[in-house]
Protein backbone atom coordinates (compact mmCIF):
# COMPACT_ATOMS: atom_id res chain seq x y z
CA UNK A 1 0.00 0.00 0.00
CA UNK A 2 2.59 2.25 0.90
CA UNK A 3 4.62 1.90 -2.38
CA UNK A 4 1.59 2.54 -4.38
CA UNK A 5 1.58 5.78 -2.79
CA UNK A 6 4.85 6.56 -3.65
CA UNK A 7 4.66 5.63 -7.35
CA UNK A 8 1.98 7.97 -7.67
CA UNK A 9 3.56 10.43 -5.81
CA UNK A 10 6.85 10.30 -8.01
CA UNK A 11 4.97 9.78 -11.17
CA UNK A 12 4.98 13.24 -13.87
CA UNK A 13 1.76 14.61 -14.32
CA UNK A 14 0.89 13.86 -17.86
CA UNK A 15 -0.42 16.35 -19.87
CA UNK A 16 -0.85 17.53 -24.04
CA UNK A 17 -0.48 19.74 -25.39
CA UNK A 18 -1.13 20.52 -29.37
CA UNK A 19 1.52 21.76 -31.69
CA UNK A 20 -0.75 24.77 -32.95
CA UNK A 21 -1.62 26.13 -30.17
CA UNK A 22 1.60 27.73 -29.40
CA UNK A 23 3.39 28.75 -32.16
CA UNK A 24 6.46 29.19 -32.92
CA UNK A 25 8.21 32.30 -32.68
CA UNK A 26 10.86 30.76 -34.74
CA UNK A 27 9.36 29.81 -37.64
CA UNK A 28 7.53 32.93 -38.10
CA UNK A 29 11.05 34.38 -38.11
CA UNK A 30 12.35 32.14 -40.54
CA UNK A 31 9.15 32.24 -43.03
CA UNK A 32 9.46 36.30 -42.71
CA UNK A 33 12.76 36.02 -43.70
CA UNK A 34 12.28 33.86 -46.56
CA UNK A 35 9.51 35.90 -47.85
CA UNK A 36 12.02 38.97 -47.44
CA UNK A 37 14.53 36.88 -49.62
CA UNK A 38 12.64 36.02 -52.52
CA UNK A 39 11.55 39.60 -53.14
CA UNK A 40 15.02 40.75 -52.78
CA UNK A 41 15.66 37.96 -55.62
CA UNK A 42 13.08 39.37 -57.75
CA UNK A 43 13.59 42.91 -57.86
CA UNK A 44 17.40 42.01 -58.74
CA UNK A 45 16.01 39.93 -61.25
CA UNK A 46 13.94 42.89 -62.92
CA UNK A 47 17.14 45.13 -62.74
CA UNK A 48 19.19 42.64 -64.55
CA UNK A 49 16.67 41.83 -67.14
CA UNK A 50 16.45 45.79 -67.73
CA UNK A 51 19.97 46.57 -67.72
CA UNK A 52 19.88 43.53 -70.70
CA UNK A 53 17.54 45.46 -72.38
CA UNK A 54 19.23 49.16 -72.03
CA UNK A 55 22.72 47.74 -73.12
CA UNK A 56 21.33 45.85 -76.19
CA UNK A 57 19.62 48.91 -77.49
CA UNK A 58 21.94 51.35 -76.75
CA UNK A 59 24.91 48.80 -77.89
CA UNK A 60 22.85 48.26 -81.37
CA UNK A 61 22.17 52.03 -82.09
CA UNK A 62 19.48 50.51 -84.47
CA UNK A 63 16.18 52.88 -83.75
CA UNK A 64 13.12 50.92 -83.52
CA UNK A 65 10.97 53.17 -84.22
CA UNK A 66 11.77 53.39 -87.85
CA UNK A 67 11.58 50.62 -89.82
CA UNK A 68 11.03 52.16 -93.85
CA UNK A 69 14.32 51.77 -95.98
CA UNK A 70 13.55 53.83 -98.59
CA UNK A 71 15.46 56.98 -99.18
CA UNK A 72 11.84 59.00 -99.05
CA UNK A 73 12.80 61.40 -95.81
CA UNK A 74 16.23 62.81 -97.22
CA UNK A 75 16.79 64.89 -94.18
CA UNK A 76 16.13 61.89 -91.39
CA UNK A 77 17.84 59.46 -93.08
CA UNK A 78 21.08 61.41 -93.86
CA UNK A 79 20.81 62.44 -89.79
CA UNK A 80 23.68 60.22 -88.64
CA UNK A 81 25.04 60.72 -85.14
CA UNK A 82 27.95 58.96 -83.50
CA UNK A 83 27.78 55.96 -81.34
CA UNK A 84 29.94 56.23 -78.29
CA UNK A 85 32.63 53.15 -80.34
CA UNK A 86 33.94 55.83 -82.23
CA UNK A 87 37.36 56.43 -83.18
CA UNK A 88 38.84 59.91 -83.52
CA UNK A 89 42.41 61.24 -84.35
CA UNK A 90 44.00 62.96 -82.01
CA UNK A 91 45.60 65.08 -84.87
CA UNK A 92 44.45 68.28 -85.67
CA UNK A 93 44.61 69.09 -89.80
CA UNK A 94 47.58 70.79 -90.58
CA UNK A 95 46.94 70.73 -94.49
CA UNK A 96 44.75 71.24 -96.97
CA UNK A 97 43.42 67.66 -97.57
CA UNK A 98 40.10 66.79 -97.35
CA UNK A 99 38.42 66.30 -93.77
CA UNK A 100 36.46 63.24 -93.12
CA UNK A 101 34.42 60.85 -91.32
CA UNK A 102 33.38 57.22 -92.41
CA UNK A 103 30.47 55.82 -90.92
CA UNK A 104 29.55 51.91 -91.12
CA UNK A 105 25.82 51.58 -92.19
CA UNK A 106 25.11 48.41 -92.28
CA UNK A 107 26.96 46.62 -89.53
CA UNK A 108 29.77 44.85 -91.24
CA UNK A 109 32.17 43.98 -88.31
CA UNK A 110 35.55 46.34 -89.85
CA UNK A 111 34.23 48.08 -92.91
CA UNK A 112 34.67 51.36 -91.89
CA UNK A 113 37.91 50.68 -90.58
CA UNK A 114 39.14 49.58 -93.98
CA UNK A 115 37.61 52.06 -96.17
CA UNK A 116 39.37 54.72 -94.08
CA UNK A 117 42.77 52.78 -94.74
CA UNK A 118 42.42 52.93 -98.62
CA UNK A 119 40.80 57.01 -98.34
CA UNK A 120 44.07 57.68 -96.50
CA UNK A 121 46.01 56.32 -99.23
CA UNK A 122 43.80 57.94 -101.48
CA UNK A 123 45.58 61.39 -99.69
CA UNK A 124 42.41 61.77 -97.69
CA UNK A 125 42.59 62.99 -93.96
CA UNK A 126 40.12 60.62 -92.08
CA UNK A 127 39.82 62.24 -88.82
CA UNK A 128 37.14 59.58 -87.45
CA UNK A 129 35.21 56.37 -88.33
CA UNK A 130 32.65 54.71 -86.24
CA UNK A 131 29.09 52.78 -87.07
CA UNK A 132 25.95 55.10 -88.11
CA UNK A 133 23.52 54.90 -85.83
CA UNK A 134 21.39 52.45 -87.86
CA UNK A 135 22.43 49.32 -90.77
CA UNK A 136 19.94 49.78 -92.83
CA UNK A 137 21.27 51.81 -95.46
CA UNK A 138 20.46 50.51 -98.86
CA UNK A 139 23.49 52.76 -100.85
CA UNK A 140 26.22 54.27 -99.96
CA UNK A 141 26.01 58.43 -99.52
CA UNK A 142 28.77 60.50 -99.81
CA UNK A 143 27.59 63.62 -98.02
CA UNK A 144 28.59 67.26 -98.23
CA UNK A 145 29.47 69.04 -94.75
CA UNK A 146 31.41 72.28 -96.13
CA UNK A 147 30.92 75.05 -98.36
CA UNK A 148 32.52 73.42 -100.75
CA UNK A 149 30.54 70.94 -102.77
CA UNK A 150 33.35 69.97 -105.07
CA UNK A 151 35.34 68.48 -102.22
CA UNK A 152 32.47 65.59 -101.64
CA UNK A 153 32.54 64.81 -105.93
CA UNK A 154 36.10 64.35 -105.24
CA UNK A 155 35.28 61.71 -102.21
CA UNK A 156 32.80 59.73 -104.37
CA UNK A 157 34.92 59.66 -107.37
CA UNK A 158 37.88 58.05 -105.50
CA UNK A 159 35.06 55.37 -103.96
CA UNK A 160 33.69 55.04 -107.34
CA UNK A 161 30.25 56.22 -106.53
CA UNK A 162 28.35 58.00 -109.70
CA UNK A 163 27.30 62.06 -108.73
CA UNK A 164 24.04 60.82 -107.48
CA UNK A 165 25.30 59.57 -104.19
CA UNK A 166 26.90 62.91 -103.08
CA UNK A 167 24.25 65.02 -101.03
CA UNK A 168 24.38 68.64 -99.96
CA UNK A 169 24.21 68.98 -96.44
CA UNK A 170 26.18 71.38 -94.57
CA UNK A 171 27.22 71.32 -90.63
CA UNK A 172 29.81 73.72 -89.64
CA UNK A 173 29.18 71.95 -86.06
CA UNK A 174 31.12 68.47 -87.58
CA UNK A 175 34.03 70.27 -88.48
CA UNK A 176 34.23 68.16 -91.60
CA UNK A 177 34.68 68.19 -95.39
CA UNK A 178 33.00 65.38 -95.90
CA UNK A 179 31.12 62.42 -94.35
CA UNK A 180 30.88 58.84 -95.59
CA UNK A 181 27.89 56.39 -95.10
CA UNK A 182 28.97 52.75 -96.42
CA UNK A 183 25.62 50.83 -97.32
CA UNK A 184 24.69 47.77 -98.75
CA UNK A 185 25.95 48.52 -101.91
CA UNK A 186 29.84 48.54 -100.76
CA UNK A 187 31.31 45.03 -102.59
CA UNK A 188 30.04 46.84 -106.28
CA UNK A 189 32.72 49.32 -105.29
CA UNK A 190 35.55 49.90 -107.58
CA UNK A 191 37.66 51.14 -103.97
CA UNK A 192 36.39 47.98 -102.32
CA UNK A 193 38.09 45.93 -105.25
CA UNK A 194 41.05 47.78 -104.61
CA UNK A 195 40.68 47.00 -100.68
CA UNK A 196 40.11 43.21 -101.15
CA UNK A 197 42.57 42.68 -103.75
CA UNK A 198 45.17 44.65 -100.87
CA UNK A 199 44.14 42.25 -98.43
CA UNK A 200 44.75 39.14 -100.25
Amino acid sequence: MVLSQRRKQTSPPFSYKSPSARPSWSRRKRSFQQWLFDLAIAALSVLVIGFIISAITTRSGIQLTFTSGELTDRSRMLAVPLTTDAYESSEEPTDDRIVLEVLNGIGVIGLADQFTIYLRDQGFDVVRFTNAHRFDYPRTLVINRGDDFEQARLVAQSLGLETGAVENMPDPSLQLDVTVVLGQDYATLTSYRTIMARIR
